[in-house]
């Protein structure tokens, strides 16, 4: 499909065959658009995905549009618009969600040209292996297991209910599991399977040069927990969350500095992607890392941390709700795991860059909003302060005689690179840590702390000294990967860029990396990885000891072994913002070439070669960020 980005999204035009797939997310459910009319995807949080197909037919007078008339699809924040021409008539079909409520909203507007008849017929697919294979990690307790049981054992299962021109369909699939749709006028039920509904239709006449709206709110979950939405009630309110729709968009609002229509399409799609996964479930408030982390509910240190950049400036609120969060993640020995479950369990214990994200994460809050009031709340008994020194103090039982981490045992994964096993003195890990002590002498000088404040600032002083002294490759011109022992990984990561982004490096160290990154990782000055301009490499050249690669890193040019990581790209370019160098390319260039590919929200990660990651990925919003403080000083800024 051509893409033209126009009115601050993205339009596609093509023919009515062609996918134009959109993920949207509100506080409750994600769901996917497809650009013909139907629901691709459409996951409730915490439960479980709920079809495996969704299929919509467009009739007139009874027979289905042809499948090649031309359309165009409209994408920005929770809404998709398809304009379909059918020759007899302009069908324009909207989707969108609300803010807050677990259904999913269809509006079919026919523009009629002569008399006819318009039929929107939709049938599905229930995802009934999503339904049991979820079931131990995020619901299996004894309260759901008496919902699931009454659920087996109760009678009916099927109910339709009339008012007026509405009609309500109410279906139990299995256990605890309910689906329900209200459809206005011109609703009929279709086919049930098994007792509950798959199939359903909304339509009616349209005179010659009228306009007929056909409307319809599904949604699924269970009854009497915090996923049941009234979708009767909904289908009510159908205008005033067509508004809600259009109040979010207009609040999307980009800096005055952004003037280029695609650059303003970037900037609301990327702070869209950070809103649309955060999410409230009881005490756990947080960002989900994206739409494939919702089977347990979970936000984690390190997408939290680049998350909440995109989202500092315009809802800070949310960043401290996210800080409280991660806060009960940390065990009584001061560690914390990669993330924090929706019920405040740790999920993968014991990381390495996790501690550090923390107390940068509420470091950079308080530079950034001046509210220190959050370092005086607690969690479990202890004050988020107490907690960051705590974290601090157990990663002491990892450091060497450099002051230096030392990531220890053999098959360590344990942090971002989750896919190779880097051991030793990993430069990124020491540069999170190097940052984390510098942020924690800080808040100690702020809170009167001395000589916290004195010991914390010469731990910084001299861990900051040891990467330099025993990281830094003079010959090649940048920070090496890891040193194990007496092997050294020494091929160009991005993830060492926070080297220079947190003043680790001096400037001429820092310019010079960069000025490889830009030779080597920018694929558009890169010919040897010969795969064209794709844009920015998280490494080159690709690892080199087999032993310490596995899963989607074992292939060159893929995930953490030389995939484009959109998170990585844009605080790369960041970096060269605040180093008065070129930064668009890193910037811009993952998100043009994935709208190119059909990619329409951002990707967590990709290759030319290989599967892309998931869309509408957290932290590939770091986009947003770098947009939102166009001085590059984010990082300079102190308490």
């Amino acid at each position: 499909m051509k893409n033209v980005y126009e009115n601050d999204g993205i339009t596609a035009s093509g023919k009515l065959w062609e996918d134009a797939l959109y993920d949207a997310g509100n506080n409750a459910i994600t769901a996917q658009f497809d650009g013909k009319g139907s629901i691709s995807r459409y996951a409730v949080m915490n439960k479980y995905e709920v079809f495996t197909k969704f299929y919509t037919l467009l009739t007139l007078d009874g027979v289905p549009i042809d499948y090649i008339r031309d359309k165009k699809v409209e994408m920005v924040g929770k809404r998709q618009i398809t304009t379909i021409d059918a020759v007899r008539a302009q069908i324009v079909v909207t989707q969108f969600l609300d803010n807050t409520h677990n259904c999913i909203y269809t509006q079919f507007a026919v523009n009629a040209k002569e008399d006819l008849s318009f039929e929107a017929v939709m049938n599905f697919g229930i995802n009934y292996q999503s339904y049991v294979d979820q079931l131990p990690g995020a619901r299996l307790n004894a309260r759901n297991l008496l919902r699931i049981l009454g659920g087996f054992l109760g009678g009916k299962k099927q109910t339709e209910e009339k008012d007026g021109e509405v009609l309500v369909l109410r279906g139990k699939v299995m256990g605890d599991f309910y689906i329900d749709a209200a459809l206005s006028s011109g609703g009929k039920m279709g086919e049930c399977d098994r007792g509950f509904f798959n199939q359903f239709a909304v339509g009616g006449k349209v005179k010659a040069g009228s306009t007929g709206v056909f409307r319809y709110v599904i949604g699924a979950g269970t009854r009497g927990d915090y996923t049941f939405c009234d979708v009767k009630e909904r289908l009510a309110g159908f205008d005033a969350a067509l508004k809600e729709a259009q109040e979010y968009i207009d609040s999307l609002v980009p800096p005055a500095h952004v003037t280029d229509p695609m650059e303003r399409t970037y900037y609301k799609s990327l702070l869209n992607c950070s809103l649309s996964n955060y999410k409230e479930l009881g005490k756990f408030k947080g960002f989900l890392a994206g739409i494939v982390y919702q089977f347990p509910a979970r936000t984690y240190y390190r997408d939290g941390y680049w998350t909440v950049l995109s989202v500092l400036p315009v809802k800070p609120e949310l960043v401290r709700n996210e800080i409280m969060t991660l806060a009960h993640g940390i065990n009584k020995k001061g560690e914390c795991g990669t993330a924090v479950r929706y019920n405040f369990k740790c999920h993968w214990g014991n990381h390495y860059d996790s501690p550090s994200f923390f107390v940068i994460m509420a470091y950079d809050y308080a530079v950034h909003t001046g509210d220190m009031s959050i370092f005086a709340e607690k969690v479990n008994g202890a004050t988020v302060y107490e907690l960051i020194c705590a974290v601090l103090e157990r990663f002491k039982q990892e450091v060497d005689g450099t002051g230096l981490l030392v990531k220890g045992g053999k098959y360590n994964r344990r942090d971002w690179c989750d896919n190779v096993f880097r051991g030793g003195y990993v430069t990124y890990d020491e540069a999170l840590y190097c940052r984390a002590l510098q942020a924690a002498a800080q808040i100690s000088g702020a809170l009167g702390k001395k000589e916290k404040a004195q010991a914390f600032e010469a731990d910084h002083d001299r861990v900051k000294k040891a990467i330099n002294a025993l990281l830094w490759d003079e010959e090649k011109g940048w920070y090496v990967n890891y040193r194990d022992g007496a092997f050294v990984e020494d091929n160009l990561s991005i993830d060492t860029v926070i080297v220079a982004l947190f003043g680790i490096a001096d400037e001429a160290r820092a310019k010079r990396m960069l000025q490889n990154m830009e030779k080597y990782l920018e694929t558009k000055n890169n010919k040897e990885q010969g795969m064209g301009d794709w844009g920015t490499m998280s490494v080159y050249p690709y690892y080199k000891r087999a032993w310490d690669i596995v899963q989607k890193s074992s292939l060159p040019a893929y995930y953490h072994n030389g995939g484009d990581w959109p998170y990585w790209s844009n605080i790369y370019a960041y970096a060269k913002l605040a180093y008065g160098m070129d930064y668009k390319y890193p910037l811009l260039r993952w998100f043009e070439y994935n709208a190119e590919k059909g990619n329409y929200t951002p990707v967590e990660f990709y290759s030319p070669i290989h599967p892309d990651g998931s869309l509408l990925q957290a932290w590939s919003s770091t986009g947003a960020f770098v947009m939102s403080y166009p001085e590059g000083d984010f990082f300079k800024k102190s308490l």
